[in-house]
């Protein structure tokens, strides 16, 4: 994902290659949470969206799930 004009990290308490945990409960997929690496920050329809690559040992062998998620800003907490 690439940085808009309008939406930057300097908002929040995170950042780019940041270590980060997920509240995911909203989120679709088997975990109700994950730990993974911010990869960027956009917007879309008006909302902001952060991409956070989960660590692929969080999901069982063969999974559908994993790789990079689009959280809200406010389910992302710096590690």
């Amino acid at each position: 994902m690439s940085n808009h004009q309008d939406v930057s990290f300097e908002q929040y308490a995170f950042d780019d290659g940041g270590r980060v945990h997920v509240d995911w409960s909203e989120g679709i997929g088997p975990l109700d949470a994950f730990v993974g690496t911010v990869t960027g920050i956009s917007r879309s329809a008006g909302d902001v969206i952060v991409a956070v690559e989960a660590d692929a040992d969080q999901y069982s062998d063969g999974s559908i799930y994993g790789g990079t998620h689009d959280c809200a800003p406010e389910w992302v907490t710096p590690l």
